[in-house]
């Protein structure tokens, strides 16, 4: 029999008490009573306040209270525990086996790391506790050894609800959750967060529509300790500073230091351990596993040293004790800064202790009033994905692999509808699914019967597009100057923009394509200074900046212009106060500061561009962005192309001169937002990109397809007012643009609630430079190689290594830098001047010359390279040591070498023609043979 809730709470409180739990925290106090009754509940407590084990300990105690009652239904799991990321898998098992183990209850993981005689030991011997991912359940729910293992499931617990919630992902585990009841209709759900800004969005999300959920909120602040710091410098002056802190302050601790980007983690790992004596590692999720564990093995030990993450170790690892987090730049969002911060002083009643380092003045703002936020316990609400078609689709699949019935469309659809996400789903969309996925013979269908199976091409489509995540292929950018790699551009950049002469801007430095190889998947490139006025800038997914911190930003700006900056709390977090006097100079020259009721058109009339100051953060003026470019290209004739950050929007033409009464017009006319932005998606990159996903996940297109904007494009067209381009149309809004809010400022222009006020001025406000520095705009110039460009080759050239090899004797070898060969080159013992040079790491030749010498036959390719090695020495003898510098360019041979030698006039004539020549080799390479 079952125990009563007085009993089963006491059992609970037993358990927290055999475990060392003296005193129960907030969250666990609210909680253990609640789920004593088996109610759907979502917990929401912040980092450090047990919230796992609000969770699980009651769960365990039922579980274990349960047993004898489960071994009457049969083997099988008894408890899910889903987590977002499978480091956290393995995380939570470490903290929860004990709990587990002395209650004579087993716990495995599976997910896609998980070896095949692990998963066999699953079916034959199930666990009561599963802990896996959100993708691995959906493989689990198919996999006709598990399924009937799902049939004695009696709770599901998802941890970090927050971190799946606004994703794809979190739509899709949502139709797992109401797959999951094929097999059990009696489990109760449990959801854990530290940072969610709308409960009650989340306990929907979580339980399904028409079904109520307990939400417990630990409603007290953890305190936050936060110092903000600015460094008028580079990043590498940030590391110097970061470097000089941590070893006066924390040199005996293990510090993390977090990015928004892999790419600066891994500059900032690497000037770190270059001038650091203490311990430097990186963690990221491009990393491999042994290598990420290896790191939280190191933070677990409290080692003293660095780690360098990204969101990585943003969600609760176990990784000990961290007494200092250290954020580079702005964290743009409130969550971001709680779950990053929160990971030092692990503990519910110790503040956590921050630093924040900005090198720039917007997120030095930005940051401030992220901490404002923070400690008014103000959370950016997240926003789900409503009825995504595509995730729709592979569901749909997924159930007729997950039984072996005929599946009846009424009763699928009831199923899918079930779930919150998937409230406003048609039963024509529904349909529409099942159309594209019958004409991809994904599945079948018996319109008499109105039911559907599976084909044979189900279980691929369904096993490769298990994940939501886009597989982005990466194409490294090398500079032909230093043949080094200087960073990375997806397939989507390069499908649109990826053409011979094209310019972009990476790492703040502009770039024209030479050559793309997409075998090699490399783009190679020239630097370039002065370049055309509307240049690609690729900035990645940005994390977005929502209205309100920007918001907060304009009331900043605003105290410091008018000179109220004591209005300025910054003594909290221990921030310079000249940085604020810096900040008003950099504003002066504006009259007029925006904020969220004034917005600022600052132009310079000779000019074609306009700089539109608006706090209204980085949706919003996307939307107004793209609102304002339709318009303008469609009453003017000519493309007007925009571009945005959470404070401005850039508006530029090469062939008209935009005035106020172009601007200003669209605020007089009537029209719907949504269909103007709809209508201006056509053919742009960003709708193209978000259709090859879409269609990837719709199996109409295979998933490992290199991204093609034409067929794109095609795709759109074909298409077209189909579930394809509407989820298209619907996931690119969702991720890019605010519609309602935008309708909103609209009205507000309109109303006179917010203002609008034209600049004319002679030069662009400090306030404009950040949009404008990252756009590269100036006048069109023909390509000249600079002093300091040449300057690069020369270096490279002169440090080049090569083997010298004598060809009359073969015995002596020597490898030397170009800047080290002697001016008249001979062999020290034969004394021939015939020296051949060859690649320093080449061990082929000398063994070919030796043959030659005492008659030996060699072969056609022997052949070959002996001669090519003659005419280098030919030149080696005529020339010099000029002769070896100039073979020191990449893909230059003897041939070449010969006619730039017999052109040369003079060395800077010389550096340009070995330059030119290098650049021919890169862009015809792909016609030689080898």
């Amino acid at each position: 029999m079952k125990s009563s809730y007085a009993q089963l709470e006491q059992h609970i409180l037993n358990k927290f008490s055999k475990e060392s739990f003296a005193k129960l925290t907030s969250i666990q106090d609210q909680s253990y009573r609640v789920l004593a009754r088996r109610r759907d509940s979502l917990l929401v407590a912040p980092t450090g306040s047990g919230k796992t084990e609000s969770a699980i300990i009651p769960v365990i105690t039922m579980l274990a209270d349960d047993k004898g009652e489960a071994s009457a239904d049969g083997d099988g799991i008894r408890c899910l525990y889903v987590t977002p990321q499978r480091s956290l898998n393995n995380d939570v098992f470490r903290r929860i086996i004990k709990y587990a183990t002395s209650e004579n209850l087993k716990v495995e993981i599976r997910h896609g790391d998980t070896s095949y005689t692990k998963r066999k030991k699953i079916y034959q011997n199930p666990p009561d506790i599963l802990i896996t991912t959100p993708e691995s359940l959906s493989i689990i729910l198919v996999n006709e050894k598990m399924g009937h293992l799902l049939k004695t499931v009696r709770w599901i617990i998802i941890d970090e609800i927050h971190e799946i919630i606004s994703s794809k992902r979190g739509s899709y585990l949502s139709l797992c959750l109401e797959r999951l009841t094929f097999f059990s209709t009696c489990f109760c759900r449990i959801g854990i967060s530290a940072t969610v800004g709308n409960h009650s969005e989340a306990a929907r999300f979580l339980v399904g529509r028409n079904k109520k959920c307990a939400i417990l909120v630990d409603k007290t602040l953890r305190k936050y300790d936060i110092e903000l710091k600015h460094i008028d410098g580079s990043i590498k002056e940030v590391s110097t500073y970061i470097l000089d802190h941590v070893s006066k302050t924390h040199s005996d601790s293990s510090v993390l230091l977090f990015t928004n980007t892999r790419d600066e983690s891994e500059f900032m790992g690497t000037v770190l351990k270059n001038h650091c004596n203490l311990q430097v590692q990186v963690h990221h999720g491009s990393l491999s596993r042994d290598a990420r564990e290896e790191t939280e093995k190191f933070l677990r030990a409290g080692t003293p040293g660095i780690v360098v993450c990204t969101s990585s170790l943003e969600l609760g690892i176990d990784i000990g004790s961290i007494d200092l987090v250290i954020h580079y730049g702005s964290p743009r969002q409130v969550s971001k800064l709680i779950q990053r911060i929160g990971r030092s002083r692990h503990t519910r009643r110790s503040s956590a202790k921050g630093l924040i380092i900005t090198n720039n003045y917007d997120d030095f703002l930005e940051s401030l009033s992220i901490i404002q936020r923070v400690r008014k316990g103000s959370i950016e609400d997240q926003f789900p994905h409503d009825c995504p078609l595509d995730v729709l689709a592979h569901n749909i699949v997924g159930m007729t692999l997950q039984t072996r019935e005929k599946l009846n469309l009424e009763k699928l659809y009831g199923i899918f509808s079930s779930a919150h996400l998937f409230r406003s789903l048609s039963f024509f969309d529904f349909m529409d699914c099942i159309n594209i996925l019958l004409n991809s013979f994904l599945i079948r269908l018996d319109m008499e019967k109105k039911h559907i199976t599976r084909t044979g091409k189900s279980y691929r489509y369904y096993y490769e597009n298990v994940s939501t995540i886009p597989h982005i292929v990466k194409f490294d950018v090398i500079d032909s100057i230093s043949k080094k790699r200087i960073g990375t551009l997806d397939q989507q950049f390069v499908g649109d923009y990826g053409e011979k002469g094209n310019v972009f801007v990476l790492k703040g430095s502009q770039w024209r394509i030479l050559v793309i190889d997409e075998g090699k998947f490399q783009v190679h490139v020239e630097p370039l200074s002065g370049a055309p006025i509307n240049v690609p800038y690729w900035v990645g997914e940005m994390i977005p900046v929502d209205y309100e911190t920007a918001m907060i930003v304009g009331k900043l700006r605003k105290k410091i212009r008018e000179g109220h900056s004591k209005k300025i709390d910054i003594s909290s977090c221990n921030t310079d106060p000249k940085i604020i006097a810096n900040m008003s100079r950099n504003m002066k020259s504006l009259d007029v500061i925006p904020d969220s009721s004034n917005l600022v058109f600052e132009t310079i009339p000779t000019e074609s561009i306009i700089v539109i100051h608006s706090t209204l953060g980085s949706k919003i003026n996307n939307t107004l962005g793209s609102l304002l470019s339709t318009f303008l290209s469609s009453k003017t004739g000519y493309i007007i192309e925009t571009r945005s950050d959470p404070y401005r929007i850039l508006l530029s033409s090469t062939s008209i001169r935009l005035r106020q009464n172009h601007v200003f017009s669209l605020f007089d006319d009537e029209f719907d937002v949504e269909s103007v932005l709809i209508a201006s998606f056509s053919g742009t990159y960003n709708i193209n990109w978000k259709v090859w996903g879409v269609a990837k996940r719709f199996g109409i297109i295979k998933k490992e397809s290199i991204y093609d904007k034409r067929m794109a494009r095609m795709l759109y067209d074909r298409y077209y007012k189909t579930s394809l381009s509407k989820e298209s149309i619907r996931e690119l809004i969702h991720d890019k643009y605010d519609i309602k809010k935008t309708s909103q400022i609209i009205k507000d222009i309109k109303s006179g609630t917010i203002n609008l006020h034209w600049v004319d001025t002679r030069e662009f406000s400090g306030l404009a430079q950040p949009i404008l520095s990252r756009s590269k705009k100036s006048i069109s110039a023909p390509l000249g190689i600079e002093n300091g460009v040449l300057e690069l080759v020369k270096e490279r050239l002169t440090t080049t290594k090569h083997k010298l090899i004598c060809m009359r004797c073969g015995k002596w070898e020597r490898i030397f830098e170009t800047k080290d060969i002697p001016i008249k080159v001979g062999c020290p013992f034969c004394k021939s001047r015939l020296v051949s040079a060859t690649f320093w790491k080449d061990d082929n030749l000398g063994i070919i010359i030796g043959r030659k010498i005492t008659g030996a036959p060699l072969s056609k390719d022997e052949e070959h390279k002996f001669d090519r090695a003659w005419k280098i020495a030919s030149l080696i003898n005529n020339f010099g040591k000029m002769a070896v510098f100039v073979l020191s360019g990449h893909g230059i041979g003897a041939d070449t070498c010969a006619r730039i030698l017999r052109n040369y006039t003079d060395d800077e004539n010389l550096l340009k023609t070995i330059y030119e020549a290098e650049k021919q080799y890169v862009m015809t390479r792909g016609f030689w043979d080898n």
